[in-house]
């Protein structure tokens, strides 16, 4: 008789409120869950026992791998050997002209407004 009534209170609120009854059964579901994974993680775990190390003796001479060819096309610095005479370079350089550098300012500043614009 008991357990009629329990079946039809349990059945009464299923159709009365179906959204809570779920939000219960998901909590109780996870909270199993979270017990079941606690106890597996803390059970103690078996040690594994190694083998005895014997010391190590050496029969042959260790042999040493050679290193890679790393600077076989690789180098720190090149050397300049036609290098310009500085008469020659000024000849060829030019400064350029106020206007010119005017324009370049304006430009790189509307760049940098753009890009600053939004920052806070």
């Amino acid at each position: 008789m008991i357990f009629d009534d329990i079946k039809y209170e349990i059945s009464d609120f299923a159709h009365e409120k179906p959204l809570l009854l779920t939000i219960i059964c998901i909590v109780v579901f996870l909270f199993i869950a979270g017990i079941i994974i606690l106890m597996i993680q803390t059970s103690p775990q078996e040690k594994t026992v190694l083998p005895s190390q014997e010391p190590f003796t050496q029969d042959a001479p260790i042999l040493i791998p050679d290193s890679p060819d790393i600077e076989k096309d690789y180098y720190p610095n090149r050397i300049t050997e036609n290098k310009w005479p500085q008469d020659e370079a000024n000849k060829w350089f030019t400064y350029p002209e106020d206007e010119t550098m005017k324009e370049l300012e304006k430009a790189n500043d509307s760049i940098i407004n753009d890009i600053t614009g939004a920052a806070p």
